[in-house]
């Protein structure tokens, strides 16, 4: 028999997370652009001020970054990540009801023949960004243009903002693959000539393998180099940031191959290792826009319970640092 199981009512909590949403729905998603940008800023500012856990996250990243910067600097730049990503946030409830006109002129979108030279390869092809500028304006604007792709997430954890999530993910074409079974259906897109959508720069705990970023060793996600490497897959790395007259910029870079030498191991570490070069290249350009409050770097070598995978072999490193010399 079918599983019929109901999935859990919603709680208390949930049920006033929704109401505070559909409010904020209300009011902001029917504000001029200008607006949404200035009050997502000043809430960015006020939580600046009042969340001692984040400021102090983000400051520690940017001291391990190995990004040359002073004190005043480090100070600066997380005073402009909380402003930025306040913007983000409070924006989406703006985009959520954009009109098709209102995005194209809100998001600039550029290098589509990179998109579509990585779609003709006609084997898929692993789309490649971070947790940098506007990752969501990414996906909504390409698929505005006809490029969809389907992307790897979860499900909230609010079963009452959940569909509305989906529902501004898929607007206008675009799938969501559940990270439960997400191997089956990522293989089934790719097979089917579909592009898949990574983030590749959030901790993975000790189920990651450990790359080079931004000068320190960080525990990293393994399945889109596996896949990259394994069936000879296109790259497209893609990239958003804003621009000082409130529009954001969304340009993909023409896409890669990665090395194949038939070891399986290294050839998915070196891929792995490519892949975050490129994100890592993106920050060095214009640090301020990546999310400084994840802690990327909280799994350590060596540290653990179970303990991580070990570092890659010496002879990987220098491989890969002369591929890119």
């Amino acid at each position: 028999m079918a599983d019929m199981t109901l999935p859990p009512a919603p709680t208390l909590r949930h049920r006033l997370e929704y109401g505070v949403f559909r409010l904020l729905d209300g009011v902001i998603g029917r504000l001029p652009w200008a607006t949404v940008q200035a009050l997502g800023e000043a809430a960015g500012t006020l939580f600046y001020l009042v969340d001692p856990r984040h400021r102090r996250i983000v400051r520690e990243n940017l001291r391990f970054a190995d990004l040359g910067l002073s004190e005043a600097e480090t100070r600066a730049m997380a005073r402009t990540c909380f402003r930025h990503f306040g913007a983000l946030f409070v924006g989406l409830l703006r985009l959520r009801r954009a009109t098709p006109e209102e995005l194209d002129r809100w998001i600039k979108v550029e290098g589509l023949e990179h998109f579509d030279a990585a779609q003709a390869s006609g084997k898929g092809f692993i789309q490649l960004t971070g947790h940098y500028g506007n990752w969501e304006a990414i996906a909504l604007a390409q698929s505005r243009h006809g490029r969809t792709l389907d992307a790897i997430g979860r499900e909230l954890d609010n079963p009452l903002l959940e569909p509305i999530s989906l529902g501004f993910r898929t607007r206008f074409g675009n799938r969501v693959i559940l990270k439960d079974g997400a191997m089956r259906e990522t293989l089934k897109a790719l097979k089917a000539g579909r592009g898949v959508g990574f983030l590749l720069d959030q901790d993975a705990l000790t189920m990651g393998v450990w790359v080079k970023f931004l000068g320190q060793w960080a525990s990293t996600f393994g399945t889109a180099g596996s896949l990259a490497a394994r069936y000879g897959l296109p790259v497209l790395p893609v990239f958003s940031w804003p621009n000082p007259d409130g529009t954001t910029t969304v340009r993909f870079e023409p896409p890669f191959q990665v090395p194949v030498t038939g070891d399986a191991a290294k050839d998915a570490w070196v891929a792995t290792q490519l892949m975050t070069a490129r994100i890592e290249d993106q920050i060095r350009k214009d640090p301020r826009w990546w999310f400084w409050m994840h802690r990327r770097f909280k799994t350590r070598p060596g540290e653990g319970n179970p303990l991580p995978a070990p570092l890659p072999p010496p002879e990987w490193v220098e491989s890969v640092q002369l591929s890119r010399v």
